[in-house]
C-alpha cells in the first residue's frame, strides 16, 4: 500500500488576515504617534503622512513597515517589495496591488 507524501505548504495570508488587525501590543506607531492597526490602514495613513515622518521609517538604513509587515502579519513576499523602495508613493502602490491582488 502506498502511502502519499505530505507536501509542506508555505503559508499566506488569507483575505481575512490581510484586512485583521494586529494585536494591541503589535500595533504599529508612527513617530507622531498614531497608531496603525493593519495593512489597509497604513496604507491610507501614507496618504495623510508627511514626508519627515515617511522618512524616519522608511530611509536607506531600514524600512520600519516592511519589518513590521513582515513580523507581525508574516506576509513576506509583501515585505520584500517594500524593501525596494524608499519612496511614500511606490510605498503604497505596492500596498495597495498586494492587497488587491488577495482578493482576485
Amino acid at each position: 500500500m502506498k502511502t502519499k507524501k505530505r507536501v509542506k505548504k508555505k503559508k499566506t495570508a488569507t483575505k481575512k488576515q490581510i484586512i485583521q488587525n494586529a494585536k494591541n501590543s503589535e500595533y504599529f506607531f508612527v513617530k507622531d504617534g498614531k497608531a496603525i492597526k493593519n495593512i489597509i490602514e497604513l496604507s491610507n495613513e501614507l496618504d495623510k503622512m508627511t514626508d519627515d515622518i515617511f522618512k524616519h521609517h522608511v530611509n536607506e538604513m531600514k524600512n520600519d513597515f516592511a519589518n513590521w509587515i513582515k513580523d507581525v502579519f508574516k506576509e513576506e513576499k509583501l515585505a520584500k517589495e517594500l524593501f525596494k523602495t524608499t519612496d511614500k508613493d511606490k510605498t503604497q502602490i505596492i500596498i495597495l496591488k498586494h492587497v488587491i491582488g488577495k482578493f482576485k
